[in-house]
């Protein structure tokens, strides 16, 4: 009686565990679906559009402003509704703006920063902003850009020269020119005068090296980013490239001003920041009050500057050399080339770019409005916030040209890899090398035979018939096998009741596991971009593994990067493991909770971890090197290696394996599973013969662990194989390409040069290696795996 009892309150728990699973499941797609069902019962007519902008350095308060701006424009226009996408910072945003477009569901209206348009703008995704803008000439609701500073404007221009002439595809919401933040404390008590306007690179110099001479204090901080670069370059009347993206790097002009930085940082001391330390650098060293000068930056940085308590601060444009130059940083309103709501959208921008919105976001303080009344206004030259030299933004535009980018990406990213992260920033290679490994990639680049437009369109209509006949055929043999087969109908009944259970998650695999995976092999010999639909697809064969292979370098750097971290991370994780294992194999008091200790390492967040650890392995400032190497090595008057900077290409890849092994706890517990499995009896007989220590754990424990030795081995393989987060976050594959592992590069490719189809290749190819290793592995472990032990 009491097991019916128990049996059917069993029963009754299934049921209801089920319904809340369902519960959950309808609730999901109805909260999807709500809207739209509430919108149909209230018969909701109105054009919606879709707007997806980022809140960078203005937080909160730039997102409460553009929600503002949007709520006025609602008010305005019934007719219309908005739904608006925030995803957070610019990194985020890219990445949703690409799967948007792939998708073919882009935002209508979208922020497009200076840096990206000619990527985007190039593959057509971008609409054309003249029709409308002549629809409305003459009107009272035209958008007057005569208004603007045409420079903003031209900057959003594309034809077939390239960026700043052609056609308009976008409405500059606000920019920004660059130049020097400085303590003005530092200054007094050095004795310098403050920077003027039209202050030179000796003035700069002169003060730096004043500064530097102060008890803990640095000159200057001097960013070394690919536009600041060239934005450095044009003081001097020259510039990194040609108008054809041909290298000028090597001409004495551009060479000479490219030495002299590296002068100024590396020759002489305090003069610049060492540029090598990623924790001490950037934007957020000035708030110390101990370095003079803080740049080139732009309005950016202001909002957070304005909440500096401990000293006052000001503003001066860049320098001059042999000439006068600056440069424009700046983002556009845009909108969707494929749009159902041109008309709406346009609406949309002329409302967000009117004066009165950009006045709200000049108040914040984050860039300089584009339409010059404003800028001139008090809502941007207020006297009563810092800095004091607002004008110097405005009065800089006269001496800027546009910045041309090719719509090649990879263009800044070598110029960035070698040139600006590697020898500008840390020293190495030497800048004659960095220069000629530029340039070899960059014509490499060129003459890809990728590039190459004649490729086929991908005939997915034929594929897909090609696998729904297969998967037909498939299906009828295996119906006529079953039914020649078909068991009793008790039977039946429960195979039927299985596959019903079984079946979310086969179709969960097949839409989520099994559909990715073949369209990535597919994209695999395919040209596609991720930043258009997959009809756009360009058939390239093996052409893709060719140009891996054969002529790219990266992949091989890439593979000696991941190959080098495991030959440390592989071995020394297993063995340290196995040790902790051990010592907590012992049955002592609180065991469990020095189990959990070393466990909980590995469950913590990935992003977290790799902040703490680039605090660790900091060449200037980190604990390793300052407290730990540093008065040892001192001993022997060696300096400790700088791990992730100028000496990354030989300790990059271990100070990761070494970052690895903090989250050794996973395969901790499973030898200490496997440990717990060895019979005491065999323990008890070897020291009755009087076995050493060694002698037991050469004889017994690793030939009773082999199983899970293998076992944790070839995890640990595949696992290292895969290195991206901490790398990505920490060094983002540099400097140079130091510590560019595989799955970096993979990122690269798909969603930095946004090479979905080359990516696919990558992937595939990561997978046969990994097999391959695999099966390397479990030939070797004949000879070494003791499977008797698993019946133990």
């Amino acid at each position: 009686m009491q097991n019916r009892l128990l049996s059917q309150l069993a029963l009754i728990a299934r049921w209801v565990l089920a319904g809340i699973a369902a519960g959950f499941v309808i609730w999901a797609f109805a909260r999807v679906g709500a809207r739209t069902v509430r919108d149909v019962l209230a018969g909701d007519t109105r054009t919606e559009i879709t707007v997806m902008h980022w809140a960078g350095g203005g937080g909160q308060e730039e997102d409460r402003i553009v929600a503002d701006l949007i709520a006025d424009f609602e008010k305005k226009h019934p007719e219309i509704r908005v739904n608006r996408i925030n995803p957070g910072d610019t990194n985020s945003y890219y990445n949703k703006l690409q799967t948007m477009f792939a998708a073919g569901k882009p935002p209508d209206v979208f922020y497009m920063g200076w840096e990206r348009f000619p990527a985007f703008v190039s593959k057509e995704l971008m609409l054309d902003l003249e029709p409308l803008i002549e629809r409305d000439r003459g009107s009272s609701e035209a958008l007057d850009l005569s208004a603007f500073y045409p420079i903003t404007l031209d900057i959003f221009r594309f034809g077939p020269d390239g960026v700043g002439k052609g056609e308009l595809y976008g409405i500059p919401k606000d920019f920004t020119t660059i130049g020097f933040y400085y303590n003005k404390s530092l200054f007094d008590q050095a004795g310098v005068p403050y920077p003027r306007d039209d202050w030179t690179w000796d003035d700069y110099i002169d003060a730096c090296r004043k500064i530097g001479k102060l008890e803990g204090c640095w000159g200057s901080e001097f960013v070394s980013w690919p536009w600041i670069v060239r934005g450095y370059l044009l003081t001097e009347g020259v510039d990194i490239c040609d108008d054809a993206f041909r290298s000028r790097a090597t001409e004495p002009e551009v060479y000479g001003a490219l030495q002299r930085f590296m002068d100024w940082r590396f020759d002489e001391d305090q003069t610049l920041t060492s540029g090598k330390s990623k924790v001490a650098t950037g934007e957020s060293v000035f708030l110390t009050g101990k370095v003079g000068m803080a740049g080139p930056f732009g309005r950016w940085v202001t909002p957070s500057y304005r909440k500096i308590e401990g000293f006052e601060w000001d503003f001066a444009p860049m320098p001059r050399g042999k000439a006068r130059g600056n440069v424009i940083a700046t983002v556009s309103w845009s909108i969707a080339k494929t749009s159902p709501h041109p008309e709406a959208a346009w609406e949309l921008i002329k409302s967000l770019c009117s004066a009165d919105g950009q006045a709200r976001a000049a108040r914040l303080g984050l860039a300089v409005p584009t339409i010059r009344a404003v800028a001139e206004s008090d809502a941007f030259l207020d006297p009563t916030l810092p800095p004091a030299n607002n004008r110097a933004f405005i009065d800089q535009v006269q001496y800027c040209n546009v910045m041309r980018w090719p719509t090649d990406s990879r263009f800044e990213q070598r110029l960035n890899n070698r040139l600006c992260e590697g020898a500008l920033r840390v020293g190495e290679p030497p800048l004659k090398e960095a220069i000629a490994q530029m340039e070899a990639e960059w014509a490499n680049d060129r003459e890809s035979p990728l590039n190459r437009d004649d490729f086929p369109r991908v005939r997915w209509n034929l594929i897909i018939g090609v696998i729904a006949t297969t998967l037909i055929i498939a299906g009828v043999i295996i119906a006529v096998m079953w039914r020649r087969r078909r068991p009793g109908r008790l039977a039946v009944s429960e195979e039927l009741a299985g596959y019903a259970l079984v079946s979310p998650w086969v179709i969960g695999f097949a839409i989520f596991m099994a559909f990715p995976i073949v369209l990535s092999l597919l994209l695999a010999f395919s040209k596609w971009s991720g930043l258009s639909t997959l009809d756009a697809a360009r058939w390239v064969g093996l052409a893709n593994l060719r140009e891996l292979v054969f002529h790219d370098p990266k992949f091989w750097t890439s593979l000696r990067v991941t190959a080098w971290f495991a030959v440390f991370a592989v071995p020394g994780g297993q063995i340290l493991a196995l040790l902790a294992a051990m010592l907590l194999n012992n049955d002592v008091r609180f065991s469990g909770f020095f189990r959990s200790a070393w466990y909980l390492p590995s469950v913590v967040a990935g992003v977290g971890v790799a902040i703490l650890w680039r605090w660790v392995f900091d060449g200037d400032f980190g604990l390793l090197n300052k407290v730990l190497l540093g008065p040892i090595m001192s001993l022997f008057h060696i300096k400790p290696p700088e791990w992730l900077d100028a000496d990354a290409d030989w300790f990059g890849p271990p100070a990761f394996a070494i970052m690895s092994f903090w989250s050794i706890g996973g395969v901790m517990v499973i030898y200490l599973a496997g440990l717990k499995g060895v019979p005491v009896d065999l323990y008890e007989a070897a020291a009755i013969d009087g076995a050493t220590w060694s002698r037991r754990m050469r004889t017994i424990t690793l030939p009773m662990l082999s199983p899970v030795i293998f076992f944790n081995f070839i995890m640990a393989i595949i696992a290292s194989f895969q290195v991206f987060t901490q790398a990505y976050i920490m060094t983002g594959g540099g400097p140079g390409d130091t510590t560019r592992f595989y799955v970096i590069y993979l990122y690269n490719q798909a969603f930095e040069f946004h090479e979905m189809g080359y990516a696919s290749a990558m992937a595939w190819l990561l997978m046969i290696l990994i097999l391959l290793l695999t099966l390397i592995v479990m030939r070797g472990s004949r000879r070494f795996v003791y499977y008797e032990a698993l019946k133990a």
